[in-house]
């Protein structure tokens, strides 16, 4: 039985600013360590989006999970924290409705619900990334692709994971 794509009730609406800002605090700060680390490779924090966005697309559906990722994509955008957060906009809109298009077919009681939800989002998510490392950082196409393939990877894994431990967690405690 396939679940419902929208929620618009309050509860919904308000929960998703707030986990929004959680949301952008934790991609603030994951942005900066890849900076450290290596700026074409969003490890952490596509690994954060990913597990944020599947989250909040689980616990409060659509538009709840488009608004999370706006107020993280603009937040990015007024800060600065990177020269692709224009792309964020378009990576955290398609990504969190692909994941929500994904998981309404399944129970996402398994794992490999999760990875499969996972990887609609991150594939598109990512495609978005991948314009933003080719037309802003100009990068060459097999770069950006390589980058961008090795981000999704890593995820798809480490987000899965994560998504189905948490959302798991709340469903047992009654809070959905």
């Amino acid at each position: 039985m396939k679940e419902k794509l929208f929620r618009t009730d309050t509860k919904a609406l308000v929960g998703s600013v707030i986990i929004g800002i959680v949301f952008l605090i934790m991609s603030q700060v994951t942005g900066r360590i890849d900076d450290l680390l290596d700026p074409t490779l969003l490890l952490l924090n596509g690994t954060c989006w990913a597990f944020f966005t599947g989250l909040i697309a689980l616990m409060y559906k659509q538009p709840a999970g488009i608004i999370a990722g706006l107020v993280e994509a603009i937040v990015a955008m007024a800060t600065a924290y990177s020269p692709l957060a224009f792309f964020f906009l378009f990576a955290n809109t398609i990504g969190s409705l692909t994941y929500s298009l994904i998981a309404r077919n399944f129970s996402m009681q398994k794992l490999s619900h999760h990875i499969i939800a996972q990887i609609g989002c991150n594939v598109t998510g990512n495609l978005c990334v991948t314009l933003g490392l080719i037309y802003i950082v100009h990068l060459d196409w097999k770069i950006a692709l390589i980058t961008s393939a090795l981000t999704a990877v890593v995820g798809i894994v480490v987000a899965s994971i994560l998504d189905k431990a948490v959302y798991g967690a709340l469903q047992k405690s009654a809070l959905l």
